[in-house]
C-alpha cells in the first residue's frame, strides 16, 4: 500500500509541476511581449499554482481509486517539501509565516483534489 500511495502522490506532483511550469513559460511570455506588469497579475501565479495543485490532487486519486482525503494530502505534503528544499537549498531563503499558509492552502487544495479524483471514477467508468 505504501509504494502505491507514494507512486499516486509522485504521478499527482509532476502533473502539478508541468502544470505550473507550462502556465509559468505562458506568463512570462505574456509579460515580455505585452504591456502587462508583474503588479498588475500579482495574484495569477497563486490562483494557477493552487488550480495545478487541485489538478495533481485529482491526478493523484485517480491513480490510487481509495483514500482521496488521504492521497490528496500527502500529495500537497510531498510538494511542499519539495518547495522548501528548492527555497532553502536553491534560492539560499528561509520560509516566512505567508508561506506556512500557502503551505496549508495547497494542502487543503490537494486534499479536495483527491476527495474528487476517488470519487470521480467507479471501476474504470466515470459516474
Amino acid at each position: 500500500m505504501t509504494k502505491r500511495l507514494f507512486t499516486a502522490a509522485g504521478y499527482g506532483v509532476v502533473t502539478s509541476l508541468i502544470i505550473i511550469l507550462a502556465m509559468a513559460l505562458i506568463l512570462s511570455s505574456l509579460l515580455k511581449l505585452s504591456s502587462l506588469s508583474e503588479a498588475s497579475i500579482d495574484k495569477i501565479p497563486l490562483i494557477i499554482s493552487l488550480v495545478a495543485l487541485f489538478i495533481g490532487g485529482i491526478t493523484a486519486g485517480v491513480k490510487l481509486k481509495e483514500r482521496g482525503l488521504m492521497i490528496g494530502a500527502v500529495t500537497g505534503i510531498l510538494y511542499s517539501v519539495i518547495i522548501s528544499l528548492y527555497l532553502f537549498l536553491g534560492v539560499n531563503m528561509g520560509l516566512s509565516p505567508e508561506q506556512y499558509l500557502l503551505f496549508g492552502a495547497n494542502i487543503i487544495v490537494t486534499a479536495l483534489g483527491g476527495v474528487l479524483g476517488v470519487n470521480l471514477f467507479v471501476r474504470g467508468r466515470i459516474k
